[in-house]
């Protein structure tokens, strides 16, 4: 489905049309990894070329129950898993997040308009018929919420998931590959190791040189030879990593922003809390 518009489109709804294709292509599926949204974007080509920003959208910026840092769109919800679905009404999100939860028909070219009509119809409204502030379901959300407080979801659900793959009940030994433990995958703990590490030297695993920066709680920045490289991992994208199968090479994170980076810093025991490379 390719169409022009006089004017270019904007990334957050790019990237919303390409996950309500898939979702609409693949009705058994409910979420979708950022690669898979990402190479819908490439094969639908709205835009003739994947712009810089693409990523960011996916991860953060039409995210709706992340903490935004600029966009404060809510288009999209990330699943514990690291997937992404459509924002559907009474779906938790950022206190901070109040804007649209989907493209402007003037925004995008006539062709979409239909997948718009379609979303409006299957997630639009509420299940009931009423807003989610009068569902006498929806009210009850939060309920609860006092039992999971200081709890890290993401930590708890890696947990529970340890050793599903293998048939053991208690977590495999680590990746002789990476040193990468699946008993680590918790990304805040990863998180507040790359954190603490800053500005230290690491390398790639052709040996070269570099440091980074942490820009807040969203992003990182690296820098080669003093220069910053123009490219800003987010730290939605080294989630996403962490529930993938381990990286045993570079490319294999290629999905991702500066992927040679990616890998060494997951594969370093200052940041793995493993043994490192083999």
């Amino acid at each position: 489905m390719r169409a022009v518009i006089d004017r270019p489109i904007k990334v957050a709804d790019e990237c919303w049309l390409a996950l309500a294709l898939l979702t609409r292509e693949r009705a058994k599926r409910n979420s979708f990894s950022s690669g898979e949204i990402l190479d819908r974007i490439r094969k639908e080509r709205i835009h003739p070329q994947v712009r810089p920003g693409v990523t960011a959208h996916i991860h953060q910026h039409i995210v709706a129950n992340r903490p935004p840092s600029t966009a404060r769109y809510r288009m999209t919800y990330r699943l514990p898993d690291g997937t992404f679905r459509l924002y559907r009404p009474g779906d938790d999100c950022h206190e901070e997040r109040s804007g649209k939860t989907r493209p402007d028909r003037d925004d995008v070219p006539v062709a979409y308009h239909e997948l718009i009509d379609w979303y409006e119809e299957k997630f639009g409204t509420s299940p009931t018929g009423v807003e989610p502030e009068q569902d006498p379901i929806l009210s009850l959300r939060g309920l609860g919420k006092e039992i999971w407080k200081d709890v890290d979801v993401d930590a708890w659900v890696n947990e529970l998931r340890s050793g599903w793959d293998t048939g053991s009940a208690v977590s495999p030994e680590p990746s002789q590959s990476t040193g990468i433990r699946r008993s680590h995958h918790d990304a805040s703990q990863i998180w507040k190791r790359i954190v603490e590490n800053q500005r230290s030297e690491f390398r790639t695993s052709r040996n070269h040189p570099f440091t980074y920066q942490v820009e807040g709680d969203s992003g990182i920045w690296f820098f080669r030879s003093g220069r910053r490289i123009e490219r800003r991992l987010w730290r939605g994208e080294v989630e996403a990593a962490l529930n993938q199968t381990p990286p045993r090479k570079p490319s294999d994170l290629n999905r991702f922003q500066c992927p040679s980076y990616l890998f060494a810093l997951l594969t370093d025991p200052r940041i793995s809390g493993g043994r490192g490379r083999a």
